[in-house]
């Protein structure tokens, strides 16, 4: 708990920084320290924690560049996962928009259950329609799409105007960063759309689709390669038990 309230304090000192300023080595520990206590606050619930090793937030958000005092959007956040997190490291000077597509209840009672009793108050609840997400214009520093792009395209009959979307949501050079499951190299879209459920999306596809958008792609992890997985099952079929998914994790800035 000592540790967790040194780190906490840490938060507060980047606080007042400007989310799209110049970065200061200063600064970059200070998010560094910001994102390592959001992770390792014992407010987090177990069953969150177990996903940790998995989808390895800390590299994840250090990679994003989410820092104290933005404004961040978590596209789809279903239960929530990522948007507490999120809002753990942007702290009580930013802001988490905790977006769901109101025509699927996919998370619902794990979001009722995340924010009862006003526990996250820096999370504001999103429920829109993928199409109609009515966001606030050139608000949010940055975005966060989570193994959930492939479901834009059973939720959306125009993922461009989706993305379209977003971008006029977001700053300036703000930053988006795009984590899915790879479906084979060549397949565009109909992992995602295969009615047996795949729930993959080809990286190539990924990059093109946000590129067209007029998002540009800064950098590219292998954080999360995986060489020995074929790409063709979904991650929660029996074949995959115990396994993990080939996903490729991209980082793309508005421009500005």
């Amino acid at each position: 708990m000592k540790t967790y309230l040194l780190l906490l304090l840490a938060v507060a000192s980047l606080a007042g920084c400007a989310a799209t300023g110049p970065v200061t080595s200063g600064d970059s520990l200070a998010r560094e320290q910001a994102i390592q206590a959001a992770v390792d606050n014992p407010a987090r619930p177990a069953k969150d924690r177990e996903k940790d090793p998995d989808r390895r937030p800390i590299e994840v958000m250090k990679f994003a560049g989410v820092a104290p005092g933005q404004k961040v959007l978590d596209l789809f956040s279903a239960g929530g996962w990522y948007a507490e997190l999120l809002a753990g490291v942007v702290g009580p000077t930013g802001q988490v928009y905790m977006q769901n597509p109101t025509d699927t209840r996919m998370g619902s009672k794990a979001a009722d259950e995340r924010l009862a009793g006003d526990r996250l108050r820096n999370v504001v609840r999103w429920d829109k329609p993928m199409n109609e997400m009515d966001l606030p214009p050139a608000y949010f520093d940055g975005a966060m799409l989570n193994l959930v792009y492939h479901d834009f395209y059973t939720l959306s009959d125009d993922v461009d105007d989706v993305l379209a979307d977003l971008y006029a949501g977001l700053k300036p050079g703000a930053w988006v960063v795009v984590v899915d499951h790879s479906a084979p190299a060549g397949t565009g879209k109909s992992f995602a759309t295969d009615p047996r459920g795949a729930h993959r999306i080809d990286e190539a596809f990924a990059k093109a689709s946000f590129a067209k958008a007029g998002f540009v792609l800064e950098a590219e992890s292998d954080l999360m390669r995986n060489t020995a997985d074929d790409r063709q099952k979904a991650f929660f079929t029996p074949e995959m038990k115990g396994k993990t998914t080939d996903k490729f994790v991209l980082r793309f800035r508005k421009p500005g």
